[in-house]
């Protein structure tokens, strides 16, 4: 409950939260654009097939890796360098602890990038809602796709906030928290590209966006590199805390 307060209370959360839904709709604006010069939308319900489409832009995920360690990316390395973390472990434990961390690295980064998505949805259901299409829609997928796309969304911020957190208590450098992560999602996503082009399983943007691979495959990707990401998380404040 305290990692809830906690998030809702850090202005770097909400900012972050505020830069990603710009950064999310506006990679999303051409094509809505398209609809509204149209007046149609040929290939299903207008506002969800935008919707899909913001969500899976890559110019849109790009900034997913920069905005989300805002939300509380240098906790973990900022509280090991005070007595704080001492004090707390011998309150509640050292399990306890790190299972505290994790929480509040993983939840804040998940969040951030589902209500960024909950609101560019509202959005693109406001501005495109009069829009017809010529293909009726289907009350149960649509919301099957946003339920899944919220999900995704949730697993890919908590896998890059881990991320930083862990590099940031690895190397003892709290700015490696927001730096490592988009250098990580830059220097993979390029590699994939250049290098090895079919290989698209090994591009961070294609655990997060379903283009090639179906759900499932970004579910489980996301989950379990985030299920790494908070072991490795969990070792590293350990070490931290055996050695102070």
């Amino acid at each position: 409950m305290n990692e809830v307060k906690k998030m809702f209370t850090n202005v770097f959360f909400w900012t972050g939260l505020i830069l990603l839904t710009i950064f999310i709709f506006a990679s999303g604006v051409p094509y809505m654009k398209t609809l509204l010069r149209a007046e149609y939308s040929a290939e299903g319900v207008s506002w969800t097939e935008t919707f899909r489409y913001c969500t899976i832009n890559e110019n849109g995920l790009l900034f997913v890796p920069i905005c989300v360690p805002m939300a509380a990316g240098a906790y973990a390395e900022t509280e090991l360098r005070s007595r704080y973390a001492l004090f707390s472990c011998s309150r509640i434990g050292k399990r306890s602890y790190y299972v505290k961390k994790i929480i509040e690295c993983a939840l804040p980064g998940g969040l951030m990038v589902c209500f960024s998505e909950v609101l560019v949805l509202f959005i693109v259901y406001i501005g495109l809602q009069g829009i017809p299409t010529q293909i009726e829609g289907n009350g149960v997928g649509a919301a099957a796709m946003i339920l899944l796309t919220l999900l995704r969304g949730f697993l890919n911020g908590a896998f890059w906030g881990l991320a930083g957190s862990t590099a940031a208590v690895l190397t003892r450098n709290q700015y490696l928290a927001y730096a490592m992560p988009f250098v990580m999602y830059y220097v993979l996503t390029l590699f994939q590209s250049r290098f090895y082009r079919e290989l698209y399983f090994l591009s961070p943007r294609y655990w997060a966006a379903p283009v090639h691979y179906g759900n499932i495959f970004c579910i489980a990707v996301l989950s379990g590199l985030a299920a790494v990401c908070a072991v490795c998380l969990a070792l590293a404040v350990k070490r931290r805390l055996d050695h102070a």
